[in-house]
């Protein structure tokens, strides 16, 4: 992978919380759904009996603490539109491209201590939620949506925090029914193969995505209609997130 360069100090600040606590949930809950029984019982072990579900959000508990505040840059990207990663310049803290790839690096590594496989597990549930969040794949001019004011209900608050958790909140079903019915209505394409993960791919359709996402009005009023035009979109994209988990967790674990 090229050498990374620093972006901006606004890299730095960016407020990047990934699909929000549920969403999270959803798409480790469709992860484990799909895990074969050798990946299960593997990850049983290395999580001390947790579920993916019960970590997918350590990751953002964690980041408030010194011993942690280091791994913030790497729940994101942010990509000018017209660009890609590879053209793209980013933090030297690291990314959410290379700190995917750095823990499934830690979790094959046969050196690596049992909490250093079991934190490197906790990431990857998570990052590969977040990359799949199409505003953790982000503009840099409004922080991956985080500068864009918008209103949602009523109420003042801004573009990546109606996409993290504004629009999962609205339906009244648990992360494990919402899984389910995840994986009862949507068709997903077959997930990309290990150990050439498919970041531009990823990547492309988050990039892809961002026309209806910023599609509203002058008022940045959302209304009924945006959200109903782009739940479908999200709701793809958080099933793809946890088809992805797994296929990634049944090749580490086979």
């Amino acid at each position: 992978m090229r050498s990374l360069l620093v972006f901006s100090l606004a890299l730095f600040t960016h407020a990047a919380w990934g699909w929000g606590s549920q969403g999270h949930r959803i798409v480790a809950q469709v992860a484990e759904n799909n895990l074969t029984a050798k990946a299960k019982q593997a990850v049983s072990q290395v999580l001390n009996g947790q579920t993916l579900a019960d970590v997918a959000n350590w990751a953002d508990s964690i980041k408030a603490d010194a011993t942690w505040v280091h791994t913030k840059p790497w729940h994101f990207v942010d990509i000018p539109d017209g660009q890609d990663y590879s053209t793209a310049e980013h933090s030297h803290e690291g990314d959410i491209v290379t700190a995917i790839t750095d823990m499934i690096a830690v979790i094959k590594n046969t050196r690596a201590t049992a909490i250093e496989k079991e934190n490197a597990l906790k990431f990857i549930v998570h990052f590969v939620g977040d990359i799949h969040q199409p505003l953790h794949v982000g503009r840099p001019e409004d922080r991956g949506g985080n500068s864009t004011r918008v209103k949602f209900e009523g109420k003042s608050t801004n573009l990546h925090a109606v996409w993290d958790s504004a629009f999962i909140k609205k339906s009244p079903l648990s992360y494990e029914e919402y899984a389910d019915s995840l994986e009862q209505k949507y068709f997903v394409l077959a997930p990309y193969d290990l150990p050439e993960i498919s970041f531009s791919k990823i990547i492309q359709e988050c990039m892809g995505a961002r026309a209806d996402i910023y599609n509203f009005g002058s008022d940045n009023v959302l209304s009924n209609v945006y959200y109903k035009k782009n739940l479908a979109m999200m709701n793809s994209q958080l099933l793809m997130g946890g088809k992805r988990l797994a296929e990634i967790l049944n090749k580490v674990y086979r």
